[in-house]
């Protein structure tokens, strides 16, 4: 079932899809979040959701009866577009598994997170075994480590504000990356799938019947995909 509009899911099969359709564009909004400064996959993002107004436009109905309408111009060109865009980011996620993989960098990852786990158990194990001579010789104790801590914070900040982070590193994708982007891609299909079984039955009992302006519109609307997103946010 969608994530959102659960209360109209079972009032028809319009309410019910477009809660599917609400949940679609809510894992994109994830999506386009996260991975905003990830190369490829933030612009492909990015542009799905400037273009969720072709699934708006296709289940908006008419002024008659908001529920039953469903024009198939629309909904062929959004499903068409979205089918694009969900192979576009299933080959951007197998690309850099691969280069992860061939490059050793998820190996070094894990490398590197294993031994800083390591490191913060052993300095925590001693804190625990150090049995200080008396309360004041604790308390001095924590404050030197205080100001040692706070040193190494500031020199560290230092040297990365020193530093200028290539862009091409920026948007490498790491094991974390590519394993979010691969749940939020099992959610987008989840929902994408039902949203076509939905469609495809409607389709079936009501017939492809649209009007001209939704088959001009169906032509004419993707290329102005992103202008529109613009125009909705400003």
């Amino acid at each position: 079932m969608g994530f959102f509009d659960k209360k109209h899911e079972k009032d028809s099969p319009m309410g019910n899809l477009r809660a599917h359709i609400g949940t679609f564009f809510y894992f994109v909004k994830v999506g386009k979040s996260k991975f905003k400064h990830k190369g490829r996959v933030g612009e492909i993002f990015a542009d799905m959701d400037n273009t969720q107004f072709l699934f708006q436009q296709a289940t908006s109905g008419t002024m008659y009866d908001m529920k039953k309408k469903l024009d198939y111009a629309l909904w062929d060109a959004a499903t068409h577009k979205y089918t694009e865009d969900l192979q576009n980011l299933k080959a951007e996620l197998l690309k850099a598994v691969d280069e992860g993989e061939e490059s050793g960098h998820f190996e070094e990852e894990k490398k590197k997170e294993e031994e800083e786990a390591r490191k913060k158990e052993e300095e925590e194990r001693a804190k625990e075994e150090e049995e200080p001579a008396d309360w004041r010789s604790h308390i001095k104790g924590q404050m030197k480590e205080a100001e040692e801590k706070a040193k190494q914070e500031e020199e560290e900040r230092a040297k990365e504000a020193e530093t200028p982070v290539a862009k091409s590193e920026d948007e490498t994708l790491t094991e974390e990356d590519c394993r979010e982007l691969w749940r939020i891609i099992q959610g987008l299909e989840r929902e994408y799938k039902e949203m076509n079984h939905i469609a495809d039955d409607w389709f079936a009992v009501h017939g492809k019947k649209n009007g001209c302006l939704g088959a001009l519109v169906a032509l004419t609307v993707i290329p102005i995909g992103a202008i529109y997103g613009l125009y909705q946010i400003l």
